[in-house]
């Protein structure tokens, strides 16, 4: 059974560690390998995760329009952005010559009106996961930065007045470290996973079900229609001895065997919901807005039971 972390396109090592002794390999979709960072090459290459892409050649393309982005942001950082909310859909992927019409299209304040065909959509999908992953790392390595800014002021001001607890606070949390925001666009960019992963379904359909997986609780919120969630699991413990839990995973019938947790060993706590309705190429499909056009659903749906949707939490 497969287990796909959404909507993020990379995981915090240590979480895919944790993951992989409570459940097994956790599955990453990705919109182009040429863009995987390199934690996440890692983490696939000693087979913590495992990586899946849609099948492209376009990756001088995307990585042209990500360059584009870049250099357009550079030129107006500071500026008043905000004529540019809400238009998403409007700014398409124009293909080979992405870098040059994305940024004629942006400076110039005119683009489509009216919904891309399904391929323009699945890139500007891929194109808006980049940039966010982008995104998420760098505000990574700002707050790692503010932490060791604290850490070292702390470790200064105790040095000066001898004292171990000289700096205010100092047993409880960091005070100015940047707290961990929420996911940005959030229904954006869940519609886009939900796209990249209607078109390499293929690849990760064949060994349903699939356990869709989160560490966000804004995501469950989101994706959790309250007249149609069954709670499975609340904050259950899972370890690498929870061997009953994971059997029962692969088929969700009746109660979920007691906790078998040992202090040993690395754990996380699930909550897990079912959700109701048209199966995971459906649901999906929901989540993306799909049009007329898009990825059609298999004939069998090979993922036609209720979607199961987990949020873990690092105990």
């Amino acid at each position: 059974m497969k287990r796909l972390f959404f909507p993020h396109t990379a995981i915090a090592p240590d979480l895919a560690v944790t993951l992989h002794a409570a459940l097994g390999p956790t599955t990453l979709l990705h919109p182009l390998p040429e863009a995987v960072a390199e934690r996440t090459a890692e983490l696939a290459e000693a087979l913590w995760v495992e990586l899946i892409f849609p099948s492209k050649g376009d990756g001088g393309a995307l990585m042209a329009a990500m360059a584009s982005y870049r250099h357009w942001a550079a030129e107006h950082a500071g500026n008043d952005l905000s004529g540019l909310a809400g238009r998403g859909e409007a700014i398409p992927f124009f293909g080979a010559d992405a870098a040059s019409r994305i940024a004629a299209e942006i400076r110039s304040g005119s683009g489509a009106t009216a919904a891309g065909a399904h391929e323009e959509r699945l890139q500007r999908a891929r194109l808006l996961l980049l940039l966010a992953e982008e995104f998420e790392t760098h505000h990574s390595e700002i707050a790692a930065d503010l932490n060791a800014c604290e850490i070292k002021e702390r470790q200064m001001l105790e040095a000066l007045k001898g004292e171990d607890d000289a700096f205010p606070g100092a047993a409880g949390a960091l005070s100015t470290t940047a707290a961990a925001p929420g996911i940005h666009m959030l229904a954006a960019r869940v519609a886009a996973w939900a796209q990249l992963a209607l078109a390499a379904a293929d690849l990760w359909a064949a060994a349903p079900p699939a356990l869709f997986l989160t560490d966000c609780r804004e995501v469950l919120d989101h994706v959790a229609d309250p007249s149609a969630t069954e709670i499975l699991l609340d904050h259950h413990p899972v370890s690498s001895a929870s061997e009953g839990l994971r059997a029962w995973l692969t088929a969700p019938q009746g109660p979920p065997p007691a906790a078998e947790k040992s202090a040993a060993t690395p754990s996380i706590g699930l909550t897990l919901v079912r959700l109701s309705g048209r199966g995971a190429f459906g649901w999906l499909q929901g989540l993306a807005g799909a049009v007329s056009g898009d990825a059609a659903q298999p004939e069998p749906d090979p993922c036609a039971n209720a979607v199961l949707v987990g949020m873990v939490e690092r105990r």
